[in-house]
């Protein structure tokens, strides 16, 4: 999946920060992300272009080269239109907008 897509870090008492999305089955996602997060926490952020709202329970975790933190995980909570909009929004090329929900 070629597309982008950027998340906001919803503060939970570690500041704020962003992540983005590298890949996911809709299940399962890997991210990029100015945080780490322990197995176990979960991730909770909001995807910049809709304001939707992903939960990511940590599977596993660890810092890359330029500080930031490549972090695997489960998504929880979905519906399964958030699901679809998530499969499309990668699918999307780097630029394009994604669609409105």
């Amino acid at each position: 999946m070629s597309g982008a897509l950027t998340w906001k870090l919803v503060d939970q008492g570690r500041g704020q920060g962003e992540a983005r999305v590298i890949e996911t089955d809709g299940d399962w996602a890997v991210v990029e992300a100015t945080q780490a997060f322990p197995i176990g926490a979960t991730l909770h952020a909001l995807d910049v272009a809709t304001q939707a709202e992903y939960r990511l329970k940590m599977r596993a975790g660890k810092k890359i080269a330029d500080g930031r933190f490549r972090v695997e995980g489960r998504l929880i909570g979905l519906t399964r239109e958030a699901r679809q909009g998530l499969l499309e929004a990668l699918r999307a090329p780097s630029g394009a907008e994604t669609p409105a929900r």
